[in-house]
């Protein structure tokens, strides 16, 4: 079992997937939540691919 501490390491497709998601959402008009949600992605996709 993997430790809780180690975050799974993302795959090329998903990876690329979330990258032109996150693209896509500084070029349209977003609520106010859907961009904090937007940057929690950004965030989390940096810190998985440390």
């Amino acid at each position: 079992m993997p430790d809780k501490d180690e975050a799974p390491r993302l795959e090329p497709e998903l990876d690329k997937a979330l990258s032109d998601l996150l693209e896509q959402t500084r070029k349209e008009p977003l609520s106010p939540r859907l961009q904090e949600l937007a940057d929690r992605l950004a965030k989390a996709l940096a810190e998985a691919r440390q």
